[in-house]
Parts: structure tokens; sequence; C-alpha cells
């Protein structure tokens, strides 16, 4: 019997291996690339980072990808920074967090969240917004990757 939730540890970002921070770094380029690119998700597909699960999802769901990244460009307008600012050690995986500044008044809060697993790229990715209305509370608008 379990004495509780397993707990997962943050990273302090000074103590972030470099070679994660910079793959972090360069999948979240590539993401943000990906939601204004002609190949929308698909653009994803020729990185050497993506898991099969990752890579499976964006063929089988590209439809769904496609919907979801026109109604980010219009709901979150352009991308003009991007900030790391927590990773959780949660074992093979490492989830990083990404705070997004764009050149909308509408949103309180953008994050893209990527899971990474230290042997094989990129596990997941969602974006999370908070609306300053108070409609959208910390609402992933990606598809879900099927497990």
């Amino acid at each position: 019997m379990s004495c509780g939730p397993k707990e997962n540890k943050n990273i302090p970002l000074e103590n972030l291996d470099p070679k994660l921070k910079k793959t972090g770094s360069v999948i979240v380029k590539d993401i943000l690339t990906s939601i204004t690119h002609e190949d929308g998700a698909r653009y994803l597909l020729d990185k050497n980072y993506m898991t099969p699960l990752v890579y499976g999802g964006i063929m089988r769901y590209t439809d769904m990808y496609n919907e979801a990244y026109a109604m980010i460009t219009m709901t979150i307008g352009k991308v003009l920074t991007y900030s790391l600012f927590q990773v959780v050690d949660k074992g093979i995986i490492k989830t990083m967090r990404y705070k997004l500044v764009t050149d909308t008044d509408d949103m309180k809060f953008i994050e893209l969240k990527i899971d990474v697993n230290i042997d094989y790229g990129l596990a997941d990715y969602y974006l999370y917004l908070t609306s300053k209305d108070g409609f959208l509370q910390r609402e992933n608008v990606l598809p879900k990757a099927v497990k």
C-alpha cells in the first residue's frame, strides 16, 4: 500500500544539465516554428528527437493538430520570447516548462510544456492557456498523446 503520491523533484535551473537545457531549447524553437509553418505539426516529423509516441500521434491525428495550430495562431498571436521557468525530474522523463510572451493582450499566462525522455527525445508536448477573462484556466489546447 502506498503512503501517498510519488514526489517528483524540481531541478534547480542553475543545476540543469547544459545538454538537456540545449535540447529543450531546440525542441521549443521547433515547436514554435511548427505552429506557424505551412506543414504544421508535420514539420516536427523530420527532427531526430521524436519518440515513436509523438511521431505516431502527429501522423495519426494530423487534422486535429492542424485545427489546434490554427486556433493557437488566432488565440495567442505571435510569440515574442520564451523562458524556461521549471524543470521537474520524473525519472527518465524531464518535464520542462516554458513561459511564452506573445503580442496578444487576451492571455494572462501561456505555458509550453515539453516532456523529454533522456534517451529518446520529445515524449509529449502541451500548450496551456490561461485567459484574462477566465474562460481558459490552464487549458491544454493541443491533442493529447494516446499512450
